[in-house]
């Protein structure tokens, strides 16, 4: 499952979320250490079911025009911004994972990004 979804959006999933994916569901909260805030994650984009509209390569095609180049959601928050992969040092390198404040896309979309993780590894010792 995990390699189509690869090849569809010409990505490298961190090893790191490959591993943990099926329990990222039991986290439904997320500490952003910068702003001292908690964000409740709503749900985690899915990878079995190609018709379904939270599939991640959906959501990714959906909200392409809107995103920045090189991000691939993978989490719906509460207020339905973005959890993503920011593949910014290339789509088969490690990402950084950023939040992606949708209202502040429609403004400016680079000033929409935010990160909060280096990497997959960081990002989950910030779930809660």
């Amino acid at each position: 499952m995990y390699k189509k979804i690869e090849e569809i959006l010409n990505i490298k999933f961190p090893i790191d979320y490959v591993e943990n994916f099926n329990k990222l569901n039991e986290f439904t909260s997320l500490y952003l250490p910068d702003d001292k805030e908690i964000v409740k994650i709503k749900e985690y984009c899915i990878l079995d079911n190609e018709k379904s509209e939270n599939f991640l390569p959906n959501v990714y095609f959906r909200e392409k025009n809107i995103l920045v180049d090189d991000l691939i959601p993978f989490a719906v928050t509460e207020y339905h911004d973005y959890i993503c992969f920011y593949f910014i040092k290339g789509r088969k390198q490690e990402p950084a994972i950023v939040f992606f404040s949708y209202d502040l896309a429609y403004e400016d979309r680079k000033e929409a990004v935010f990160q909060i993780a280096d990497n997959f590894r960081a990002f989950l010792d910030l779930l809660r």
